[in-house]
């Protein structure tokens, strides 16, 4: 089961990690970033929420909307290929989309479906909030 809940709210300079109770869409608007968080699969039960909150962060960003899979478990190839599409939309918008990962099985899923080379590589939020 997944979870993507849209949450907006102030981050701490001091905790650009966003920890705290399902933050899962947060927008700073020191930064002008929004980070929108992945827990759990993504997969076709998912797509549609997922694909809602993403057009949601790209169309209220000002300059960047990082995506944390760091806790996401699965991605479908389906929702990989859908990531490129999403990266051509926010760069049309004028807003850099950022992938932050970690897992291997979803780092795989990238590489395989040439989604990943599209996006620069973040090791940590705190990169790629930086960006």
């Amino acid at each position: 089961m997944s979870a993507i809940a849209v949450l907006q709210r102030q981050t701490d300079a001091a905790n650009p990690d966003g920890v705290g109770p399902s933050p899962a869409h947060v927008r700073d608007q020191r930064r002008h970033y929004t980070v929108v968080r992945v827990e759990g699969e993504l997969d076709a039960a998912v797509a549609a929420m997922f694909g809602k909150s993403l057009d949601q962060a790209v169309g209220s960003s000002t300059r960047a909307v990082v995506l944390d899979l760091r806790r996401t478990r699965f991605l479908s190839i389906r929702s990989a290929r859908s990531l490129a599409a999403a990266k051509t939309a926010a760069a049309e918008a004028g807003v850099d989309l950022r992938l932050v990962c970690g897992r291997a099985e979803i780092e795989r899923v990238l590489k395989i479906t040439g989604t990943r080379p599209l996006f620069r590589f973040y090791a940590t939020m705190q990169s790629a909030l930086e960006g």
